[in-house]
């Protein structure tokens, strides 16, 4: 085991720590301070996958836990929100289903399509701002709206490629 994939995956791990400053910045009302630490989050995201590939140390582990932390990040975000009233329970019960339906497809097909399944993780980022700067019914109706949306084309998409692959020739 290469001494390198630390690297990886402690930028990956700043993620889940910084859920707990992000929702303690929000229940004092510093919303700016929370796009800082979401801004800061995506940096992340991207460097630990830079960083991975640059030191040779991609994995298989090294995407579901890079997965796995935005997750993390992410459900927490919306569980905080759904306490707030802005959104119903069902939006991160409906992130944990795209969660675990990537998690079942990529153990059973390695590549797969999925045309915006890889975007749904920027789509919840995208809520998280957009419910930070403009809390109102208007835009939570929008990202309950569009992450079904996202979720059941991905679902589409997973489920059909799934039954191109498992097809006899």
């Amino acid at each position: 085991m290469n001494n390198q994939t630390i690297i990886p995956t402690a930028i990956s791990s700043i993620r889940i720590a910084a859920l707990p400053f992000f929702l303690f910045l929000y229940s004092l009302g510093y919303v700016a301070a929370c796009l800082g630490v979401l801004a800061f989050c995506a940096l992340t995201d991207y460097l630990d996958g830079y960083s991975a590939r640059k030191l040779g140390v991609s994995s298989r582990f090294g995407a579901f836990y890079d997965a796995a932390t935005d997750f993390t990040l992410m459900i927490g975000m919306y569980v905080y929100f759904v306490l707030y009233g802005f959104y119903p329970l069902w939006l991160p019960i409906l992130i944990v289903v795209a969660f675990l339906q990537f998690l079942l497809t990529s153990r059973y097909v390695k590549k797969i399509y999925d045309p915006v399944g890889r975007y749904i993780g920027s789509a919840l980022y995208i809520g998280v701002v957009l419910t930070l700067l403009w809390p109102t019914p208007l835009v939570f109706a929008f990202v309950q709206f569009a992450f079904a949306g996202f979720f059941l084309v991905s679902l589409a998409s997973r489920t059909l490629s799934l039954s191109r692959k498992t097809k006899p020739k």
